[in-house]
């Protein structure tokens, strides 16, 4: 379970340091306006919804002396430590244009190799035990390393722009440093799995719009996946509007940016055990749902927050955040393992690799979407773009800032939970459902 787990350092953190500095990168050091901007960190994570389920087919149908996953872990390790380094690592053009096409075609080759390597990865998990609580007992090692990496991409690195300078030379040398453990975890995980005994059950070839058929004849997992995305949704319109609203609400720079998420994401680590307990006493279902409310409750709080203000006002209610947070990505995992052991009983066919592609594609999307809303939120409401200079933003921006980095994920995460009553059952009862 360690051994497979380590990779999620590496997916961690890659997924974490766009997320959180891209946007801002790309307004407040390269000049791009906030509307531009989120499309370029939008359009990439679409495309790649396309490229996700087509790489988790593929991986379901792979035979190698290296199993049927992990060369895909190789491939991605490689590709996705090149194209990292160099989405931070823009040259001096002279049209803001082309830093955005610059910005866009390095981020859609990076989020490619993301691909590659997470969707074997994540369907990995379900030929590893046949066992619904031991399957729980996988994620909690596997989301307590994710967390640990998306600590270190959300903390470590806007602290380490910092440290550097900030401006274009501060996120170059971020980039190489966060870059090589990124990549080195998850080379760690291709090597350090290679004597694990995974259950790979042969894949009955199946036409893609026979799979396409069956795929949506499974009402648990739609309802499950739609709930994900809408709250990764509200989590990426967060994430991507924290660093304006440290520097341009709170009148801070990058290190506040790591300090906020290193207390979310340090609680949210160390609440792991305490939602997998919640989850064997009360069920799957009901502990996510006390995990959302908690989170868009504590975001709410951070309406009173001004500058200046008592600490106090910001940091607790983040740190009710990050308890949610731990909740909020280790269950659906968990979740999402039993739909898939019960997708297997109902139909006969194993499709680990695909529903763990479109699983991974609605992870895009939502975090396409999230930084979408936020930047078309700061654009409609004046944010100005600057090449490195302080500029101060009109209080309509800073209200702006403020929607989108509290009320409205608060919102959609409330809304999200219409759509998780209708998700029925955990493991073995899950299982019986389909079967029947």
């Amino acid at each position: 379970m360690l051994a497979y787990g380590i990779g999620s350092l590496g997916t961690g953190i890659y997924s974490s340091t766009p997320g959180v500095l891209l946007l801002f990168f790309m307004t407040d050091t390269l000049g791009i306006p906030a509307s531009l901007a989120a499309l370029g960190v939008a359009l990439p994570k679409f495309w790649d919804m396309f490229a996700d389920p087509v790489v988790g087919g593929l991986s379901d149908r792979t035979r190698s002396r290296w199993g049927r996953r992990r060369p895909w872990l190789l491939g991605g390790s490689l590709l996705m430590f090149v194209s990292y380094i160099f989405l931070f690592t823009v040259p001096r053009f002279e049209s803001m244009y082309a830093s955005f096409l610059y910005v866009t075609g390095m981020f859609a080759l990076s989020v490619t190799a993301y691909a590659i390597f997470a969707v074997p990865y994540t369907a990995m998990a379900s030929e590893m035990s046949d066992s619904s609580q031991e399957r729980v007992r996988i994620m909690a090692y596997r989301m307590t390393l994710v967390l640990l990496g998306i600590l270190a991409g959300s903390a470590l690195a806007p602290m380490l722009v910092g440290a550097l300078g900030g401006g274009r030379h501060g996120y170059a040398g971020m980039s190489i440093v966060v870059g090589s453990v990124a990549a080195g975890a998850m080379l760690l995980a291709f090597f350090s799995t290679r004597g694990v005994q995974l259950h790979e059950q042969p894949v009955l070839h199946v036409t893609w719009r026979e799979q396409a058929r069956l795929v949506l004849r499974n009402h648990q997992f739609l309802y499950l996946l739609s709930v994900y995305l809408v709250q990764l949704l509200a989590l990426g319109t967060m994430t991507a509007a924290a660093p304006f609203f440290a520097v341009h609400v709170l009148g801070q720079d990058e290190r506040l940016i790591g300090k906020i998420f290193l207390v979310l994401l340090g609680v949210g680590v160390i609440s792991m055990p305490f939602w997998s307990a919640m989850a064997r006493r009360h069920g799957k279902k009901r502990a996510y749902i006390a995990a959302s409310l908690l989170y868009a409750a504590a975001s709410l709080c951070l309406l009173a927050v001004r500058p200046g203000g008592n600490p106090l006002l910001l940091y607790v209610p983040i740190a009710f955040m990050g308890l949610a947070f731990g909740g909020q990505q280790m269950l659906p995992f968990a979740m999402l393992t039993d739909v898939i052991n019960a997708d297997a009983h109902a139909s006969g066919i194993r499709r680990e690799g695909l529903l763990s592609g479109l699983w991974v594609a609605s992870e895009k999307a939502g975090l396409a979407i999230g930084p979408l809303v936020a930047g078309l939120t700061l654009d409609a409401t004046g944010f100005m773009e600057s090449t490195g200079a302080s500029v101060v933003q009109s209080t309509s921006a800073q209200d702006g800032i403020r929607m989108a980095y509290a009320l409205i994920p608060a919102a959609v995460i409330v809304l999200s939970l219409a759509l998780l009553r209708n998700y029925r059952s955990d493991g073995e009862q899950l299982v019986q459902v389909a079967v029947s």
